[in-house]
Protein backbone atom coordinates (compact mmCIF):
# COMPACT_ATOMS: atom_id res chain seq x y z
CA UNK A 1 0.00 0.00 0.00
CA UNK A 2 1.38 3.80 -0.32
CA UNK A 3 1.12 6.02 1.89
CA UNK A 4 0.00 8.53 -0.30
CA UNK A 5 -3.58 6.48 -0.62
CA UNK A 6 -4.21 6.41 3.07
CA UNK A 7 -3.24 9.80 3.72
CA UNK A 8 -5.35 11.22 0.06
CA UNK A 9 -8.02 8.61 1.09
CA UNK A 10 -7.87 7.06 -2.31
CA UNK A 11 -7.98 3.34 -0.82
CA UNK A 12 -10.61 1.34 -2.33
CA UNK A 13 -9.86 -1.90 -0.99
CA UNK A 14 -9.03 -3.46 2.03
CA UNK A 15 -6.72 -6.47 2.99
CA UNK A 16 -5.09 -7.92 5.87
CA UNK A 17 -1.91 -7.86 3.37
CA UNK A 18 -1.68 -3.64 2.80
CA UNK A 19 -1.95 -3.30 6.21
CA UNK A 20 1.03 -5.63 7.15
CA UNK A 21 3.05 -4.09 4.08
CA UNK A 22 2.58 -0.33 5.33
CA UNK A 23 3.87 -1.58 8.64
CA UNK A 24 6.90 -3.33 7.28
CA UNK A 25 7.46 -0.07 4.92
CA UNK A 26 7.10 2.14 8.41
CA UNK A 27 9.90 0.71 9.94
CA UNK A 28 12.29 2.12 7.57
CA UNK A 29 11.66 5.20 9.59
CA UNK A 30 12.18 6.73 12.90
CA UNK A 31 9.66 5.71 15.35
CA UNK A 32 7.57 8.19 17.50
CA UNK A 33 9.29 8.69 20.73
CA UNK A 34 6.98 7.35 23.28
CA UNK A 35 6.79 10.58 25.14
CA UNK A 36 5.10 11.99 21.95
CA UNK A 37 2.45 9.82 22.02
CA UNK A 38 1.55 9.27 25.79
CA UNK A 39 -0.50 6.45 26.91
CA UNK A 40 -3.12 6.53 29.46
CA UNK A 41 -4.29 3.90 31.78
CA UNK A 42 -8.12 4.39 33.80
CA UNK A 43 -9.56 1.66 35.34
CA UNK A 44 -13.30 1.43 37.24
CA UNK A 45 -14.82 -1.65 38.55
CA UNK A 46 -14.60 -3.86 36.06
CA UNK A 47 -13.35 -1.36 33.58
CA UNK A 48 -10.24 -0.73 31.50
CA UNK A 49 -9.53 2.13 29.42
CA UNK A 50 -6.63 3.10 27.45
CA UNK A 51 -6.11 6.29 25.75
CA UNK A 52 -3.49 7.09 23.12
CA UNK A 53 -2.85 10.61 22.19
CA UNK A 54 -1.23 11.05 18.51
CA UNK A 55 0.13 13.91 17.57
CA UNK A 56 -0.88 15.44 13.92
CA UNK A 57 0.97 14.36 10.64
CA UNK A 58 1.77 10.63 12.65
CA UNK A 59 0.88 7.45 10.32
CA UNK A 60 0.50 4.57 12.52
CA UNK A 61 -0.82 0.82 13.06
CA UNK A 62 -2.46 -0.61 15.76
CA UNK A 63 -2.82 -4.19 17.77
CA UNK A 64 -5.21 -6.90 16.60
CA UNK A 65 -7.98 -6.90 19.20
CA UNK A 66 -9.12 -10.25 20.60
CA UNK A 67 -12.35 -9.29 21.23
CA UNK A 68 -15.17 -6.78 20.57
CA UNK A 69 -14.66 -3.41 22.76
CA UNK A 70 -16.07 0.39 22.37
CA UNK A 71 -13.43 2.59 20.54
CA UNK A 72 -14.22 6.58 21.37
CA UNK A 73 -12.08 8.96 18.68
CA UNK A 74 -11.91 12.40 19.30
CA UNK A 75 -9.91 14.62 16.89
CA UNK A 76 -8.99 15.09 13.24
CA UNK A 77 -8.08 11.07 11.84
CA UNK A 78 -8.20 8.78 8.93
CA UNK A 79 -8.48 5.02 9.59
CA UNK A 80 -7.67 2.24 7.44
CA UNK A 81 -9.56 -1.17 8.39
CA UNK A 82 -11.20 -3.94 7.35
CA UNK A 83 -14.74 -1.75 7.91
CA UNK A 84 -13.05 0.51 4.83
CA UNK A 85 -11.84 4.00 5.02
CA UNK A 86 -13.34 6.36 7.16
CA UNK A 87 -12.06 10.17 8.19
CA UNK A 88 -13.27 11.13 11.82
CA UNK A 89 -13.53 14.73 12.62
CA UNK A 90 -15.12 15.46 15.99
CA UNK A 91 -15.91 13.15 18.48
CA UNK A 92 -17.19 9.61 17.68
CA UNK A 93 -17.85 6.64 19.74
CA UNK A 94 -18.07 3.24 17.58
CA UNK A 95 -18.15 -0.77 18.75
CA UNK A 96 -14.68 -2.52 17.36
CA UNK A 97 -15.09 -5.69 16.14
CA UNK A 98 -12.57 -8.49 17.08
CA UNK A 99 -10.05 -9.46 15.01
CA UNK A 100 -9.68 -5.38 13.74
CA UNK A 101 -6.06 -3.91 13.12
CA UNK A 102 -6.14 -0.47 11.90
CA UNK A 103 -3.89 2.29 10.07
CA UNK A 104 -4.26 5.38 11.04
CA UNK A 105 -3.10 8.99 9.82
CA UNK A 106 -4.07 12.07 12.08
CA UNK A 107 -4.82 15.52 10.52
CA UNK A 108 -4.98 17.02 13.76
CA UNK A 109 -4.19 16.59 17.44
CA UNK A 110 -6.35 13.11 18.40
CA UNK A 111 -7.40 10.93 21.54
CA UNK A 112 -7.97 7.25 21.03
CA UNK A 113 -9.70 5.37 23.77
CA UNK A 114 -10.36 1.74 23.66
CA UNK A 115 -12.96 0.63 26.78
CA UNK A 116 -12.75 -3.18 28.16
CA UNK A 117 -14.27 -5.31 30.60
CA UNK A 118 -12.27 -6.06 33.48
CA UNK A 119 -14.20 -8.09 35.22
CA UNK A 120 -10.89 -9.40 37.45
CA UNK A 121 -9.95 -5.60 37.68
CA UNK A 122 -6.49 -6.58 36.42
CA UNK A 123 -4.32 -3.54 36.75
CA UNK A 124 -0.64 -4.88 35.21
CA UNK A 125 -0.18 -3.46 31.92
CA UNK A 126 1.67 -6.38 30.18
CA UNK A 127 -1.12 -8.77 31.11
CA UNK A 128 -4.31 -6.50 30.40
CA UNK A 129 -2.04 -6.22 26.61
CA UNK A 130 -2.21 -10.20 26.46
CA UNK A 131 -5.69 -10.28 27.46
CA UNK A 132 -6.75 -7.87 24.73
CA UNK A 133 -4.53 -7.80 21.68
CA UNK A 134 -2.25 -10.11 19.92
CA UNK A 135 0.72 -9.27 17.87
CA UNK A 136 -0.38 -11.02 14.35
CA UNK A 137 -3.29 -12.73 13.01
CA UNK A 138 -1.34 -15.92 13.35
CA UNK A 139 -1.79 -15.64 16.96
CA UNK A 140 -5.30 -14.36 16.88
CA UNK A 141 -6.75 -17.78 14.94
CA UNK A 142 -4.70 -19.64 17.32
CA UNK A 143 -6.34 -17.37 20.51
CA UNK A 144 -9.48 -18.72 18.93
Amino acid sequence: MEIAELVSGTLTEFSREKILALEDAMRAFPELPAEARPVRHLFAPGLYLREVFIPEGVLMTGRIHKHEHICMVLGDITIYSAEGLQRITGCETFVSPAGVKRAVVTHAPTWVTNVHPNPTDERDIARLEAMFTVESYAQLEGAR
